[in-house]
């Protein structure tokens, strides 16, 4: 069963969605109930794409932290 909003989001649709992500703690929490999947199918895909791309940078960054901790010794 798809329980997911398949409407378009508005301009102030994503204007409230991105006022929501800026507010300390708020963010967290609507960020892991759009995650996953509550809500409008473009909200829930952009944070989806929003954790891929956190979880890509922190592995570079533990890629080059690593590399360069090698390199030092």
């Amino acid at each position: 069963m798809n329980n997911y909003n398949e409407e378009p989001m508005t301009t102030g649709d994503w204007f409230w969605t991105l006022v929501a992500l800026s507010i300390p703690l708020v963010n967290i929490i609507c960020f892991i109930i759009w995650t996953f999947g509550a809500g409008n199918r473009n909200r829930v895909t952009y944070c989806r794409a929003t954790l891929l791309l956190g979880i890509i940078g922190v592995l570079i960054y533990g890629s080059f932290m690593t590399l360069s901790l090698v390199a030092a010794n």
